[in-house]
């Protein structure tokens, strides 16, 4: 197997690697991590490196970020062994090759994994990915007509969430915010609204969240979680759900 073919192999796993890391990060984005816990979360479970107890909690306390997880570790092992059959080839063929062959596969290769950093850094392929996982969660995690709630950041106790109206929840529905319970009772703030091309960001008491809407929301999340997903949490969930 000459170099060429060892480089291109190598861009391939490279690459594979990264939408996996990327598209199961944000898969536990939308289950209400941020994005840094995410992330730490995916390659430990890929790499199979182990996580502190305070962290590993927030996934097996969980029942949606249990059901990532295993599809996350069962993905990753598969991968794995893969990767390893692969780079075994491409260890026997660059111990076999002239070292500027092996500085021009490690280069190639290097370089190719910092353009992938770089363009991840781009707005626009950032929120492509989100909205292919965003359809993938949908489709076989969540359901049609669940609201997907996506953590944006977290504030001490608070957090930024936005979120896909599938359905409108009952507290809400034919209701506007002052005659819905959700700021008095669950201490709720309405951010901003979404309805199509059209963005409310200074949202009154006489606002309605209607089907379809992306809404951004302030609140404890699982206040938000209750609300937009009618949600029965645990007592274990509630102490760590964020």
């Amino acid at each position: 197997m000459d170099i060429n073919r060892m480089i291109l192999i190598g861009i391939i796993i490279t690459f594979i690697y990264y939408l996996f890391i990327a598209l199961f990060t944000i898969l536990f984005r939308l289950s209400g991590l941020t994005k840094s816990k995410a992330r730490f979360q995916v390659i430990s479970m890929f790499t199979n490196s182990g996580y502190t107890t305070d962290e590993a909690e927030l996934i097996t306390n969980h029942r949606l970020r249990r059901r990532l997880a295993s599809f996350t570790m069962l993905f990753g092992f598969l991968l794995n062994i893969a990767v390893i059959s692969v780079l075994v080839n491409v260890i026997l063929t660059l111990g076999q090759a002239e070292s500027a062959d092996i500085w021009k596969f490690l280069g190639v290769v290097g370089a190719f994994f910092i353009l992938l950093v770089l363009i991840s850094k781009i707005k626009a392929i950032d929120q492509l990915m989100q909205r292919i996982a965003k359809a993938i969660a949908v489709k076989f995690l969540y359901g049609k007509n669940i609201n997907v709630i996506e953590v944006l950041d977290h504030y001490k106790e608070n957090s930024i969430a936005e979120i896909s109206v599938k359905y409108v929840p009952e507290i809400l529905e034919g209701k506007t915010l002052n005659q819905s319970p959700i700021k008095n009772e669950f201490g709720i703030q309405i951010l901003a609204i979404q309805r199509g091309k059209d963005v409310k960001a200074q949202v009154g008491g006489d606002d309605v969240v209607k089907k379809g809407d992306l809404v951004v929301a302030y609140g404890k999340i699982r206040n938000i979680r209750r609300v937009f997903m009618q949600e029965k949490i645990t007592q274990d969930e509630d102490k760590i759900s964020e």
